[in-house]
């Protein structure tokens, strides 16, 4: 009687182990690894407020003709929901994001709906905390039937008073309104401060096994942002990248750093942003990205590049015609390649 008894008991543990265990395996072994770029300055301007980009359902045809796999799609959906009762999201401007993604989705491109530029939550959390929950719920119910190529990325870039563990809850609270309607939908998380690699250690998952972590990395600074307003950086010019041993080595160190941590964590790596602006010298800015690329690529790293039309760009989106250096840099197959896995 007690050998059948013990014999029923591991034959229980044994089910329990393969129905929970062997998924869990499955989906953190399978390789992820797209080719992205961000769609910048578009739908993430204010709504008010129109920046130099405007949204043309034929970037995605461009972007799939040229080789790319992956959309990142910045929107600034707080614009169209803080001052509406109970946060409703506008609805004319919705279906408009709607037929984004589903002409995107059409192509077989990945998408990467992207909630950014929610400034008022960085700067007061607290009153901002509703409006974010608000729209997650509505975005996670109005897209829970779309194809698994959709993937979620909470909040781009918490930064100011949007830090510590008052980020690590709220985006726990996120995630959790977004699993009740989408169970298995990738969703892409980032560090406080901007995304930077720096803050990984700060940043508490959720256990969930269908999380992407995000980081952007544009160092040097003064390179990348060089002749721009942005960050103050509008008096340095002609500042050149080498390639040097010294330069590589430092985003090799870098980089290792984000996988150690990635490995450790047993989730899949994805940088977001990455660019310099085209005010930079052209060489310079071919060989940084290059560096970038080849260095995530042979980490394994899913990569986005900022982006596509407007001063980090490589479209000309009066002309249509491609940057065809910068598009070959991003785009050439590289020996640190892996497949490609889009579900």
């Amino acid at each position: 009687m007690t050998f059948i008894i013990l014999f029923i008991v591991i034959f229980l543990v044994f089910s329990y182990y393969k129905s929970y265990s062997k998924p869990r395996e499955q989906v953190k072994a399978a390789t992820i690894l797209f080719k992205s770029i961000n769609i910048g300055n578009a739908l993430d301007a204010p709504r008010d407020f129109p920046w130099d980009v405007e949204m043309k359902l034929d970037y995605f045809n461009k972007i799939k003709e040229a080789g790319f796999d992956t959309v990142r799609l910045p929107v600034r959906f707080s614009d169209y929901a803080k001052n509406n009762p109970n946060n409703c999201l506008d609805e004319p401007f919705m279906k408009y994001v709607d037929e984004c993604v589903t002409h995107a989705l059409n192509l077989d491109l990945t998408v990467i709906l992207d909630l950014h530029h929610f400034e008022e939550m960085m700067q007061e959390p607290e009153a901002f905390h509703e409006c974010f929950l608000r729209i997650w719920e509505q975005l996670s119910v109005r897209y829970q039937c779309y194809s698994s190529k959709l993937i979620f990325e909470v909040l781009n870039e918490p930064k100011d008073q949007l830090v510590g563990e008052l980020w690590n809850t709220y985006l726990a609270e996120a995630i959790t309104i977004i699993r009740q309607t989408n169970p298995t939908r990738r969703i892409i998380v980032g560090p406080d401060n901007y995304y930077t690699l720096y803050r990984l250690d700060a940043l508490r998952l959720p256990k969930d096994d269908h999380l992407i972590v995000s980081f952007h990395y544009y160092e040097p600074i003064e390179f990348t942002f060089q002749s721009n307003p942005y960050l103050g950086y509008s008096e340095v010019h002609d500042l050149e990248w080498e390639g040097t041993s010294k330069e590589i080595a430092y985003i090799k160190d870098r980089f290792k750093r984000v996988k150690r941590w990635a490995d450790q964590h047993r989730v899949q790596i994805y940088l977001g942003e990455f660019g310099a602006n085209n005010r930079a010298p052209y060489s310079s800015r071919l060989r940084w990205t290059k560096a970038i690329c080849e260095q995530a690529e042979e980490l394994g790293f899913s990569w986005g590049y900022w982006e596509l039309a407007s001063h980090f760009g490589i479209n000309n989106a009066k002309t249509g015609e491609w940057d065809k250096e910068m598009l070959k840099v991003l785009l050439e197959k590289r020996s640190g390649d892996q497949k490609r896995v889009n579900k």
